[in-house]
């Protein structure tokens, strides 16, 4: 799941960027905006999956990511073939691909594990989101062979299909509760309570801890975004296209190392600690980009943000998990994705328009890295709340 939902949902934002660019003649600015309808879509599906991971579990929301991630790729190809031609067209498909993100990414990845592991959360995430950092690694270079030897159409119809028949058997043989009532109660009695109940919308609003964790999470996360999804148009003057796509996989494999860590340490050091880190990490790699020159120099910085990747993915669920409880989980982090969703949006989107304005990434750099310093103050201040409760 965390393989194609990163990996076509996720990183392919910049190949999509270049490709319907060079197809259509549409501006950057007019890709970014269909960019940022995805995360903004993100947002409704973040809300409305939420609840219907507390009410029936996590397997419709797969299902339908599945389902609606195929038809957005099927989209995609359309335009190759001429099927699909304006504007408001892309709009839609990216906007259809918004909504299958969460049913398959961080949200139903995170509500599958943690009825299995009361211990030791953190590290079953690491493990659980390394598809991820496969997924960035492989299918930028993997879609721009096969557009090049194929054609986008056929490309992108291909990876539609390999989708459905690899993650289908997932929602039938694999995602599943606990078996016994004994299990259930021994995880927080996630399965047994949250179909019974309504979630504490109220509580969570007047709840300080939990805007915290949304509005940290939200700017560290539309940082990385915007970073993202523009990697691959910042990259290609100095790297060409195909060195851009292998930029995006160093920062994919980097993720995997960094993700595996965060999971060892969870346990160790404070998550807000890790969180804090995290963040410096990141900005401390688009510093790095804004003074590199040489290719090497650009693929060491790539290597830098990409350390922090799956960090940042993982740590809004421990977060929620840690101040707010299990109970309600997938309203918490449903409305907690809605946030950081609507800023990856916003971000993608400026990012986009300060390049056509300037025609340089440079202060879409800086306005990530002020995110970034933002979210850190944030964090601290959640660290001071979270201390004070327990």
């Amino acid at each position: 799941m965390a393989f194609f939902a990163w990996g076509i949902g996720f990183y392919g934002h910049g190949f999509y960027i270049v490709s319907l660019s060079r197809m259509t003649g549409w501006p950057t600015a007019t890709l970014s905006a269909g960019v940022a309808i995805f995360w903004l879509a993100n947002v409704v599906a973040s809300l409305l999956l939420g609840g219907v991971v507390d009410r029936c579990g996590a397997r419709l929301a797969i299902l339908y990511g599945i389902v609606a991630m195929a038809c957005g790729c099927f989209g995609l190809a359309a335009f190759d073939s001429g099927f699909l031609v304006a504007r408001w067209q892309l709009f839609g498909v990216f906007a259809l691909m918004g909504t299958a993100y969460p049913g398959l990414a961080a949200l139903a990845i995170s509500a599958s594990l943690i009825p299995w592991f009361k211990q030791r959360l953190g590290l079953a995430l690491g493990v659980g989101l390394s598809g991820a950092s496969a997924g960035g690694a492989v299918m930028p270079p993997l879609m721009t062979y096969l557009m090049v030897e194929y054609g986008f159409g056929l490309a992108m119809a291909g990876i539609g299909v390999v989708l459905v028949l690899a993650t289908l058997p997932i929602v039938a043989f694999v995602i599943r509760p606990p078996k016994s009532m004994e299990a259930a109660q021994e995880h927080g009695n996630v399965v047994a309570t949250v179909r019974r109940q309504k979630p504490p919308i109220n509580l969570l609003f007047t709840d300080t801890r939990f805007w915290l964790i949304a509005l940290s999470s939200s700017l560290s996360l539309g940082a990385q975004v915007g970073f993202l999804m523009h990697q691959i148009p910042l990259l290609q003057e100095s790297l060409g296209l195909s060195g851009a796509a292998y930029a995006v996989s160093v920062a994919a494999l980097s993720a995997a190392v960094g993700r595996f860590v965060l999971g060892a340490l969870c346990g160790r050091i404070p998550l807000t600690w890790l969180a804090l880190g995290c963040y410096l990490i990141q900005a401390s790699g688009l510093v790095f980009f804004l003074i590199s020159e040489t290719p090497l120099l650009l693929y060491v910085a790539s290597a830098i943000v990409g350390l922090v990747i799956g960090c940042i993915v993982m740590l809004p669920p421990l977060l929620v998990v840690e101040g707010l409880g299990v109970e309600f989980y997938g309203s918490a982090y449903g409305i907690t994705g809605a946030a950081m969703f609507g800023m990856g949006s916003v971000t993608t989107a400026v990012s986009g328009w300060l390049y056509d304005l300037i025609g340089a990434y440079n202060w879409s750099l800086l306005l990530m890295l002020a995110l970034h310093l933002a979210a850190s103050l944030l964090i601290l201040c959640y660290d001071r709340r979270y201390r004070a409760s327990v």
